[in-house]
């Protein structure tokens, strides 16, 4: 081969290989390419052992009992026992050993009971829990409920028995939560706390698809009092933390780019505003934790900026739950994509 052509095959390749690259990034906006690069948080996975470790655990939200961990899975009849299924926790003390290096064995969740047969319709293929959050001896859930080719959203409520270690549910307590969006398998998957109220969250609150998006308020015995704003954030808005003394929590924000159809993403406001996660540049899926305050009026973002977690090459992970761990950080679970994970996410 020539000189002259062995440098033309040269400047082809540098080409070819140049334009890959300018088309992988092709889907940020002019906005997002002139948006801050942030630094990334890398998790810290915790393994699990026992039936809280497999993919058909599908986690669908944590919250916190005293001390200890709930892991909540969306179908507690896939792990039978004598009295329905099974509801998992696993200790603080367990979790911040294995952090510490104390014990770096996997942990295995103990378990509530919970009899679920009374709702057949509403734990079918495709329904179930979505996510939980307590108050005393009172679990709330929400449930996700898929029939007729609409997907609702239900409250309901049970009582804890710390000492026979059951959830009893509460059969009259069941509410359904009103909602002008419908996107099939789209649902209220978070569930809020505050001065005795309960404000179940739906997912997708983009300004494409839910312009004027907003959370329902009941109060702890189930009533329905009234709606508040919510803000409009683009993708999916999967489980919150508790209520902080200043009236703020976090929410997982993620956005796993099949969904693109359902969801019609507008521009990212939150990462032109604030920037954009290093790995984050280089993909479509997002997975970052923001911020939010609440007051009796409406819920609104603060300008805390996101905390960005540092991607999979060539994976997404679907975080399905949410809990703070003291002041350390943040302990975030997946449900059964690409598999069950716990992790910390330092603060």
């Amino acid at each position: 081969m020539s000189n002259h052509w062995f440098t033309k095959v040269i400047i082809i390749t540098l080409l070819f290989f140049s334009n890959c690259a300018k088309k992988e990034n092709s889907f940020l906006t002019n906005e997002e390419k002139k948006a801050k690069v942030l630094d990334e948080v890398q998790i810290i996975q915790i393994p699990l052992a026992g039936d809280v470790s497999i993919r058909k655990s599908e986690i669908s939200g944590l919250c916190w009992y005293n001390d200890n961990l709930i892991l909540l899975p969306q179908y507690p009849d896939r792990f039978p026992d004598k009295n329905g299924g099974k509801i998992f926790y696993i200790s603080k003390e367990k979790i911040k050993a294995y952090l510490s290096g104390k014990n770096i064995s996997a942990l295995e969740a103990e378990y509530f009971s919970i009899n679920v047969n009374d709702f057949p319709d509403l734990f079918s293929i495709g329904s179930g829990f979505e996510s939980v959050t307590i108050n005393n001896n009172i679990a709330y859930f929400t449930i996700e409920s898929a029939s007729n080719l609409k997907t609702e959203t239900y409250l309901i409520s049970g009582l804890i028995d710390p000492v026979g270690k059951t959830i009893q549910l509460n059969q009259e307590s069941l509410r359904k939560v009103q909602s002008e969006i419908n996107i099939k398998n789209f649902s209220d998957e978070s569930i809020l706390l505050y001065n005795d109220k309960l404000y179940p969250i739906y997912e997708a609150n983009g300004s494409n698809i839910n312009p004027n998006s907003s959370v329902a308020v009941f109060d702890i015995s189930m009533n329905y009092l009234n709606e508040i704003k919510f803000p409009n954030i683009e993708y999916r808005i999967t489980d919150v933390t508790s209520v902080d003394e200043n009236n703020k929590f976090w929410a997982i924000n993620y956005f796993f780019p099949r969904e693109a159809g359902k969801l019609s993403p507008a521009n990212d406001n939150i990462a032109n505003k604030f920037g954009i996660g290093k790995s984050h540049l280089d993909s479509k899926v997002v997975e970052r934790l923001i911020q939010l305050q609440i007051s009796n009026d409406e819920i609104t973002l603060t300008e805390e900026a996101p905390i960005y977690i540092k991607l999979l090459k060539d994976d997404s992970r679907n975080w399905e739950g949410i809990a703070r761990l003291d002041e350390d950080g943040f302990l975030i679970v997946t449900d059964m994509f690409p598999e069950t994970i716990l992790a910390f996410v330092k603060n």
